[in-house]
């Protein structure tokens, strides 16, 4: 037995590891651990097959706790294993979703916080408190195009509107929400070349505090703000049932509950997770391919395994 850090040759046994009793070794030289058995996702000792299933039950609404007593697997072990499986999924998103031709682009924010809401944050930690998903959908294919998790922000929006103007090709139309934080990302990326508009909705005022929901909509405005955009297709619904697709699909979108994110970096991993089985591995109800198959990105329904290996 080798030693994976140094190479030495000299080690001992230290001990068995976890419900299957791997044998694990010490190195005599630099006193690393490991076991004889090589890692199969990451630095994780789980089964493909074991990972596969904790990543399902992730992406189907399922939380952390509920996962560890289903599976039998530690918390710790699965909250690693979201790190680790985000980061292939962000890759793969990355490397994949290139070349886009849209013809109708929606955009949208989805409001969470972590740690604890925004009016709870006395330290102003920046990582803490209300934290925004914005995405970009394609309202024919369904696919999201591009995403950010962050503030309700100019940079953020930068942020997002410079990532997706890496993904796309061609003049098409773009619809987003009254926030003025878009006009000048979108005006920095795309100048002329698109057709912008804002869709942006009217609100009944009304004396009474609604503490979990908004108004009563009584209205929409189109505002064109560059280009020729089609008024039928000035609308942000596709991107606003993802939304809703997002809280039903991970657990800690789940309002009114203690499964909100507790760091930043899980929020992030467990998005980029959600949106690349959303793009490949999840076919689409009325599509009924995969938004990435009906984009022309892939010809099949990738399986979980396929998205973690």
């Amino acid at each position: 037995m080798t030693c994976l850090k140094c190479q030495h040759t000299s080690v001992k046994k230290f001990g068995r590891y976890g419900r299957h009793r791997i044998q694990r070794y010490r190195c005599t030289r630099c006193s690393a651990t490991f076991s004889d058995c090589g890692p199969k996702v990451g630095n994780h000792l789980l089964s493909v097959d074991e990972i596969a299933r904790i990543v399902s039950l992730l992406v189907e609404g399922m939380s952390i706790r509920a996962i560890s007593r289903i599976t039998g697997t530690d918390q710790n072990t699965i909250m690693s294993l979201l790190l680790t499986v985000g980061a292939k999924c962000r890759r793969l998103f990355h490397e994949r979703v290139r070349g886009v031709r849209p013809r109708h682009i929606q955009m949208d924010e989805l409001w969470c916080f972590v740690h604890c809401k925004q009016k709870h944050n006395v330290t102003g930690d920046p990582e803490r408190g209300d934290a925004y998903t914005w995405i970009a959908l394609d309202a024919k294919s369904k696919l999201a195009v591009s995403y950010w998790v962050g503030k309700r922000d100019l940079l953020s929006a930068y942020e997002l509107i410079t990532d997706y103007s890496q993904r796309v090709v061609g003049r098409h139309q773009i619809t987003t929400d009254g926030l003025r934080s878009y006009l000048d990302a979108i005006e920095s990326a795309f100048g002329a070349d698109i057709d912008y508009a804002m869709l942006i909705k009217l609100y009944a005022s009304s004396q009474e505090e609604t503490r979990y929901s908004q108004a009563e909509c009584i209205g929409c405005e189109r505002k064109v703000i560059t280009g020729n955009p089609d008024p039928d297709h000035i609308s942000t619904s596709y991107v606003e049932r993802a939304n809703l697709s997002v809280r039903m699909h991970l657990r800690r979108f789940t309002r009114l509950t203690n499964g909100f994110s507790k760091n930043l970096s899980h929020l992030k991993a467990a998005v980029d997770l959600y949106i690349a089985w959303y793009n490949f591995a999840r076919p689409h109800l009325t599509l009924r391919v995969t938004p990435a198959m009906e984009a022309g990105l892939t010809d099949h329904i990738w399986t979980i395994e396929e998205l973690i290996g």
